[in-house]
């Protein structure tokens, strides 16, 4: 073996071994200090390129959490509310049938009637959270809204669960207007045989005072028989072939409603029909019978009516409650899971790199060491020279 104090061999060699424990000694304690293994894209550019999009829908999960709450938030303000109105309507269904008790006054009835239709608006009006109401859809002036209908995003590709709101102030619930209502309110009832076929022609016909209304069903867009004049509206009630008979029903509700009527379905297939100054309605088709009712039987008719419309819409909200419910759970799930698979990808063995860190520092010890020694054979040279 050759000694140079130019070119020290071993000293090099000590050198290389101690630069790369430095190197690795430095990755080992980066580990420890993040907990990651994997921290920069040069670490592993493939593992830090999937866990980068993990992050990513992490931070797209926290927008829908976010969002799932506000909506969970907003739908049970206004279930809370259309529960009190639904209440407010049985109890008011109460009060109509005790005004027909011989020797109470009915002024103090209608009276009652009034304030329990001023609470019904105000649990409606009141029903917002963060400017969204869904129970005020159409009705302008009140106060803090902004929106009448709520859009939840889902899921982390930004679908929608969206819900339309209602009228379920006491000029929209159940598609009646009960404002104004009396303990001797009257309204008309249309009932139909078993065997109704609806045809092109057929026509259901309101008077009310002077105005005579005119409700002809049409067929596939036929021109109406019925004539328009000074007197006489003529509403067309479209239809095609393969409605249902109950479709074309619904579609002469739809239509009754937008001439000024106040029109529903009940629960078991009736049609109340009513109107400020309604006097008569007449069908030509013979399995549709029309009846005034009055007093508490046309007064509670409504209220009824009403009270199937706000049961419906309650049991949208709930659905709809519950279906957001579920979807938070979900992506709790799935948020946790997302983090494992995340955490299984990247995170650092702590006892595994104590251990390393460890062998590491002793190796680093003995490196050093050995490079004294590296240094040291030069000096044996210079007893060649004594």
């Amino acid at each position: 073996m050759s000694l140079s104090i130019n070119t020290n061999v071993t000293a090099m060699a000590a050198i290389r071994s101690l630069s790369m424990i430095a190197n690795e000694t430095t990755r080992t304690q980066a580990r420890v200090e993040s907990g990651l293994r994997i921290n920069k894209a040069n670490d592993d550019p493939a593992v830090f390129t999937i866990a980068q999009n993990m992050r990513a829908d992490l931070n797209g999960m926290a927008a829908v959490r976010d969002s799932l709450a506000f909506g969970k938030a907003t739908l049970s303000v206004a279930r809370d509310a259309a529960t009190k109105i639904s209440d407010e309507l049985g109890k008011l269904k109460q009060t109509i049938t005790q005004g027909q008790q011989q020797g109470l006054d009915s002024t103090q009835i209608n009276a009652q009637i009034t304030n329990a239709l001023s609470n019904m608006d105000a649990y409606a009006k009141s029903a917002t959270f963060n400017g969204v109401n869904l129970l005020v859809n159409g009705v302008s002036g009140v106060a803090g809204v902004t929106t009448s209908n709520l859009g939840i995003v889902r899921d982390i590709q930004g679908a929608i669960t969206s819900l339309t709101g209602t009228n379920s102030t006491t000029a929209g619930v159940g598609s009646l207007n009960l404002n104004g209502l009396t303990v001797a309110q009257s309204a008309f009832e249309m009932t139909f045989g078993s065997a109704l076929a609806v045809s092109d022609a057929d026509t259901v016909t309101i008077t009310a005072g002077s105005r005579t209304v005119v409700f002809e069903f049409n067929e596939d867009a036929d021109a109406v028989a019925s004539t328009a004049s000074a007197t006489q509206d003529v509403y067309n009630v479209q239809f095609t072939a393969t409605d249902s008979t109950l479709a074309r029903l619904g579609a002469m509700v739809t239509r009754m409603q937008q001439a000024g009527f106040n029109a529903a379905f009940t629960n078991d297939g009736r049609i109340i029909v009513s109107g400020g100054s309604m006097t008569a309605l007449a069908a030509s088709n013979t399995d549709m019978t029309a009846t005034q009712i009055g007093g508490a039987t046309g007064a509670i008719a409504l209220v009824e009516a009403a009270i199937d419309t706000m049961g419906a819409r309650l049991a949208t909200l709930g659905a709809t409650l519950r279906q957001v419910e579920g979807l938070q759970d979900f992506t709790k799930q799935l948020n946790d899971s997302v983090k494992e698979g995340l955490g299984s990808l990247v995170d650092a063995d702590l006892a595994e790199e104590s251990a390393r860190l460890t062998s590491l520092q002793t190796k680093q010890q003995l490196a050093v060491q050995s490079l004294s020694i590296a240094n040291q054979a030069p000096q044996s040279l210079l007893g060649l020279f004594r």
